[in-house]
């Protein structure tokens, strides 16, 4: 699946692989999160604008969320979102500090319980990361 602008996915679409083209400002939302739905983001091209998945109102998204400066390998940070402290997007941007979003970066969306996401994303950015990062939050 090509996204290039705003795109809601469909249930019908999971284990599909998205291939997000980021410009200005958009976002992807999710469908209802259902036991064994999964998806697979791939950034093909980074851009400075802020950009989000979204999770429907009732769901919420948890896991792990790694950030690189691009060249720069010893400048990384990460974060962790727990079961239980659930939140509504998963954030990008290409130039960030808390998050990043440049090209190449993935996230795994996999339903292992009804109404939860799990998120597993590794970023590049072409700023310095942050002490905290905040890729994962509402």
């Amino acid at each position: 699946i090509r996204v290039s602008g705003t795109r809601s996915l469909l249930a019908s679409e999971s284990g599909a692989k998205v291939y997000w083209t980021l410009g200005s400002t958009h976002h992807i939302t999710l469908p209802d999160a259902i036991v064994g739905m999964h998806y697979s983001v791939v950034i093909e091209k980074g851009a400075n604008a802020a950009h989000t998945i979204i999770s429907q109102a009732s769901d919420k998204i948890h896991g792990s969320y790694f950030v690189m400066k691009v060249g720069d390998a010893d400048k990384c940070n990460a974060q962790t979102v727990n079961h239980g402290s659930g939140v509504d997007k998963v954030h990008f941007k290409a130039d960030g500090t808390a998050v990043g979003g440049g090209a190449g970066s993935t996230c795994e969306l996999v339903c292992v319980e009804a109404g939860k996401w799990v998120a597993t994303v590794h970023t590049t950015t072409s700023g310095t990361p942050a002490g905290t990062i905040t890729g994962l939050a509402n």
